[in-house]
């Protein structure tokens, strides 16, 4: 009796473990080849990236990707700029271009296109492009196309659908201008 359940299960392991011997072996050569990194980059564990030729990604100096980060070429590139932080369970699709010193909390999603019912504004849309020093709060949505200016904040949980003016303070789904609301002083 055991021997027959075991000759069951043998098959089916070990066809699972070829098949994450295999994917394992695809994201590590796909990291390794097709990621151009500046120095002291550092990618967090179960770090996946996934592309179709010709895409590829590139990461400036001084970036962390924390764990569990899903990056998607397979639209269009991935340009990040030098000192970020991706926080944990972030999704990336490219076509984006990412600025420089951009902070994203956990379960940031920067969307590509990937909507079959998409208008035909959207469609012409080249990518995402995020300015200098924007922070990305927990939870937001970054949909396709859209524009993000420099030194803007986009609030936990927002879905940002349309493009952001630079130093804007961006909260809510969808995603509007609360700048006026909120008040920033500079006091020194």
């Amino acid at each position: 009796m055991k021997f027959k359940t075991l000759t069951l299960i043998t098959p089916n392991l070990l066809r699972s473990n070829i098949k994450k011997i295999y994917w394992k072996s695809i994201r590590l050569y796909n990291k390794i080849k097709y990621i151009e990194k500046g120095e002291f980059v550092e990618f967090g564990y179960r770090f996946r990236f996934s592309r179709i030729s010709p895409y590829c990604a590139s990461i400036g100096h001084k970036t962390i990707i924390e764990e569990f980060n899903v990056w998607n070429a397979k639209a269009g590139s991935i340009i990040v700029g030098e000192n970020c932080w991706f926080g944990l369970h972030n999704i990336v699709m490219g076509p984006v271009e990412i600025g420089n010193e951009v902070s994203t909390g956990p379960y940031v999603c920067i969307l590509g296109p990937r909507h079959p019912v998409l208008n035909s504004e959207k469609r012409n849309k080249e990518k995402t492009t995020i300015g200098n020093n924007v922070w990305l709060g927990t939870g937001s949505i970054i949909l396709f196309g859209v524009t993000i200016g420099d030194n803007a904040i986009i609030s936990a949980g927002s879905v940002v659908s349309k493009d952001v003016p630079p130093h804007a303070f961006m909260g809510g789904n969808p995603a509007r201008d609360l700048s006026k609301l909120v008040s920033f002083s500079t006091q020194s």
